[in-house]
């Protein structure tokens, strides 16, 4: 009976040693290679996102960040120079011509804040650089003529004047300034004739500018007069024919 009781304990023995490698083995070791339920192995590891390494759509990106940046500082100069915070907005402004030097949104409004100010020489220097970036804005040149009559520049100012005038012949109040230039040079009869035109493109609203100090030299001449007695004989019936309705 011994002898026929050695198999069945090595079986057994067998079956326990066999249990305990099982049981001691590493988890890992123990997970099939491949999952039962998919025929393909899953990734483990992802690459870095591209987003940030792409130059093309990073530049884009930042193109459309620079430009909301842009756009928002603008506004909030607008709002600051209509409450009169002239450093406050041209704070503003000069952050949009760190992002964008050329910016003629900008250039303009800082020359406008300089003009303010009184600070006519750097005016100057942005109108003049807003004419070299434009040489077809007729209001840039405008606003350098304005900068340098404040400066006593009377014949540089009226050149100024007359390539805005060609750009925009239709500006009555370019060809205002342009007589106004005209008249502190001295020069009375070329400013009755800028004069005389800017009243035809102007039409009643002459008379509210003809006081200005800069036509004082063609004030007392006949045509000047002549001028300004028409405009008030078209506006009185104009309001005629209003109160009329």
């Amino acid at each position: 009976m011994k002898k026929s009781l050695v198999p069945l304990i090595v079986f057994l023995f067998g079956i326990v040693l066999l249990t305990s490698v099982i049981v001691n083995m590493r988890p890992e070791m123990r997970k099939p290679v491949i999952s039962p339920k998919t025929s393909k192995p899953k990734a483990i590891y992802l690459s870095s996102i591209e987003t940030a390494k792409n130059p093309e759509l990073r530049k884009r990106q930042q193109h459309i960040m620079d430009e909301k940046k842009i756009l928002n500082l603008l506004l909030q100069a607008y709002s600051e120079l209509d409450k009169g915070k002239l450093e406050a907005a041209g704070e503003k402004v000069k952050t949009v011509l760190v992002f964008q030097p050329e910016n003629a949104e900008a250039l303009s409004m800082l020359g406008k804040i300089y003009y303010l100010k009184h600070e006519y020489k750097e005016a100057e220097m942005i109108f003049t650089k807003q004419v070299k970036l434009n040489k077809k804005s007729a209001s840039a040149y405008n606003n350098l003529g304005q900068v340098l009559l404040k400066q006593k520049k009377y014949s540089r100012a009226a050149l100024q004047f007359q390539v805005a005038h060609g750009l925009d012949p239709e500006s009555g109040l370019i060809a205002l300034n342009l007589a106004g230039a005209y008249s502190q040079q001295g020069k009375k009869k070329e400013s009755l004739a800028s004069f005389e035109k800017a009243s035809k493109l102007l039409g009643t609203r002459i008379i509210t500018v003809a006081n200005h100090p800069a036509l004082d030299s063609i004030r007392n001449e006949k045509e000047f007069n002549d001028i300004l007695t028409k405009a008030y004989k078209e506006l009185s019936l104009k309001q005629k024919n209003e109160s009329a309705k």
